[in-house]
């Protein structure tokens, strides 16, 4: 599903075009993109009077129907042109007059024998575009004239999807009438009740569901290609730095996660409709609904953000605690702060120490227990708990919330990374990073004393001997340690780089040859008492920190001791 929130097929209302799919984006439905003024705009073959070019034809009749010129219309005629003569994309005279719900001229052409079924280069029909102009007299004008409603374009597209595109439940009820097939999909399996819902015309979803529209169908599933990422760490030299750009992520090995597969329903909460999802429910939708990587419309709802909606799924019995995902609903109610969502579920039953076992990025700036951030510290998020990913997002109050309803604030994920290592900033985004939550010293505070209340273990250190002060050495983070020193952090602890929070402050490498130092951080480590000797000073190749010619100094502690 991570590519869901992308384009799946263009939605572009075009002049003499039509799309066979519903188009999402990250922000949800997108409409038909317009020139200033209303015309539509053109991606097909040019929707202009063609000058020039081979010939295809006497195209005077089509140029006067696109012109609106009704008289040089009723003279072409009359001098006995060719009335289905297209230009050069294959538009007629009846498409243009279709297309400007001009009844008059398309009446005349109609009367000399116009194609009621001419198709353009793109296999767009009149009936077509009358269903997708919402024009009831026009659809039952060439119906009486014998247009198909069955006529499909080569992805598969038919009048009844344009119709429900438009949400005119007339024209839907007319080409039903008529004998449109109410199921009839596209190659990619997009039905025209995925139309209606895709457009937020919940009425005309209503009338569909009604009618006997198969409310469970589901669009195509695609298997990506398999991972072909494997980050192997190479052997360093003793004071080389690790490039963190090569260094395993959770995720690394899992098989591709299918996609596509939606449902009216999944398509309706991706829109945030929930009077259509009432619709959907009500007409026999299944509440559990999933994509076939397992997240459910539930977690759909959360990943969107929409908690209104997400709330009437819970009442509407939705399961909690789904599997098959590898993450549940709870997870993604902590990381987007969904107070209301988490009581609503916890109520319900969900497990609070549910373990995530699988990441999965759902959106470009959105992501569950996937490690993407080079240079802020080892960790793995797999295992992680609802409060845990709670402390990621660095929000206290869903950590408490938890921890009342009987969360154990003291599991871990797989590699000992606790709630107040991630509250700390441990494996966190940049900064300039846009993702679901806002991470602020201020907030990762407030994290901190909640997880400190709930009886964590500030010294505690994960498999890679990362601590929480460590973590905030990655971000330079002075309000954070200072809390953390205050409340008895070890300031010269070391990570199995041998590395103290000061040395990380003094320059730590991101990726490949690129390093930061934070100088504030480092000064203020060295007012609460960090010793400057500690640790083991890293090389970072050919952009060390500018003094390559002093000698690194020997390492002190519990490096020396295991011969890091």
């Amino acid at each position: 599903m991570n590519k869901r929130f992308r384009a799946l097929a263009p939605a572009i209302c075009v002049l003499l075009t039509a799309t066979d799919a519903p188009a999402l984006t990250a922000g949800g439905i997108h409409a038909a993109p317009v020139r200033p003024g209303g015309a539509p705009v053109s991606v097909g073959p040019s929707a202009q009077p063609a000058s020039g070019g081979a010939a295809r034809g006497d195209r005077r009749l089509a140029d006067a129907a696109q012109r609106r010129e009704v008289e040089t219309v009723r003279a072409l005629l009359d001098e006995g042109v060719d009335v289905d003569a297209p230009q050069a994309d294959g538009a007629t005279a009846l498409a243009w007059a279709v297309h400007r719900d001009d009844l008059a001229t398309a009446g005349l052409l109609l009367a000399a024998g116009a194609d009621a079924n001419a198709a353009n280069d793109l296999g767009v029909t009149p009936l077509m575009l009358a269903s997708q102009n919402g024009s009831v007299p026009m659809v039952e004008l060439l119906v009486r004239a014998g247009a198909d409603p069955n006529a499909a374009r080569p992805g598969g597209g038919t009048a009844l999807m344009m119709a429900a595109r438009s949400g005119d439940a007339t024209v839907l009820r007319r080409l039903i009438a008529a004998g449109a097939d109410i199921d009839a999909a596209t190659r990619s399996g997009h039905t025209a009740l995925m139309w209606a819902v895709a457009e937020r015309h919940p009425r005309a979803v209503a009338l569909l569901a009604e009618i006997g529209a198969d409310v469970r169908a589901r669009t195509a599933v695609h298997t990506p290609r398999a991972r072909t990422i494997v980050r192997e760490a190479k052997v360093l030299s003793r004071f080389e730095a690790v490039n963190p750009a090569v260094l395993p992520r959770d995720g690394d090995r899992d098989p591709p996660r299918p996609e596509g597969g939606f449902t009216p329903l999944l398509y309706a909460v991706l829109a945030g409709d929930a009077p259509t999802v009432r619709v959907l429910l009500s007409a026999g939708a299944d509440v559990d609904d999933a994509g076939p990587d397992g997240v459910t419309a539930l977690m759909l709802a959360l990943v969107k953000r929409h908690e209104e909606l997400a709330l009437l799924l819970v009442a509407a019995g939705a399961d909690p605690h789904p599997a098959d995902a590898g993450f549940t609903a709870l997870h993604l109610a902590s990381a987007t702060g969904s107070l209301a969502v988490a009581e609503a579920l916890l109520a319900r039953g969900a497990d609070p120490d549910v373990r995530l076992e699988r990441p999965q990025r759902l959106t470009n700036s959105f992501e569950i227990g996937v490690f993407t951030s080079p240079g802020s510290g080892r960790l793995t998020q797999i295992g992680s708990t609802p409060l845990i990913v709670a402390a990621k997002s660095a929000d206290g109050r869903m950590m408490r919330l938890l921890a009342a309803a009987g969360a154990d604030p003291h599991l871990t994920t797989d590699d000992g990374s606790n709630a107040l290592m991630l509250a700390a900033g441990l494996g966190k985004r940049a900064a300039t990073d846009i993702t679901y939550y806002a991470w602020t010293e201020e907030k990762a505070v407030e994290a901190l004393a909640a997880g400190l209340e709930l009886g964590l273990d500030v010294n505690a250190a994960n498999a890679h001997g990362e601590t929480a002060l460590h973590a905030a050495a990655y971000h330079n983070a002075n309000r954070v340690i200072e809390f953390l020193v205050d409340n008895g952090a070890d300031i010269d602890a070391l990570n199995a780089a041998g590395q103290t929070p000061l040395r990380l402050a003094e320059g730590h490498l991101i990726c490949c040859t690129t390093f930061v130092r934070h100088p504030a951080a480092a000064m203020r480590l060295r007012e609460l008492g960090a010793d400057p000797a500690a640790g083991i000073r890293l090389t970072f190749g050919l952009t060390n920190y500018g003094d390559r010619d002093q000698a690194a100094p020997e390492p002190r502690g519990p490096a020396a001791r295991t011969g890091r």
